[in-house]
């Protein structure tokens, strides 16, 4: 995983933390051994807790500027939401069509 030069130091630790953090979730370190179900335990730091609309929340966090920014190839691509199935990948694309101009 890549991590941003620009930030300052403080930002760029907490990436990171986080980039460890996905990667050895992502490599099974985090979770107990399991038969393809997993509980994962994530940390308050990488949790949105106040909200009215969870895929706004998302959105709004992952996408700051979304309205002044969509078009920037820069900004698009130094982003992700990580969904657990398609309908909610499906319903969080629907979701950014719709505030786009």
């Amino acid at each position: 995983m890549r991590l941003q030069n620009s930030l300052d130091m403080t930002s760029a630790t907490e990436l990171k933390e986080f980039s460890k953090w996905i990667l050895d979730v992502g490599d099974g370190k985090i979770s107990e051994p399991n038969d393809g179900y997993a509980e994962i335990k994530i940390p308050d730091e990488f949790l949105i807790k106040e909200f009215d609309d969870p895929i706004d929340a998302i959105i709004r966090s992952t996408y700051p500027n979304l309205l002044e920014q969509y078009k920037n190839e820069e900004f698009l691509k130094c982003r992700a939401i990580l969904a657990s199935t398609i309908e909610i990948v499906d319903k969080i694309n629907d979701y950014v069509l719709s505030l786009l101009p």
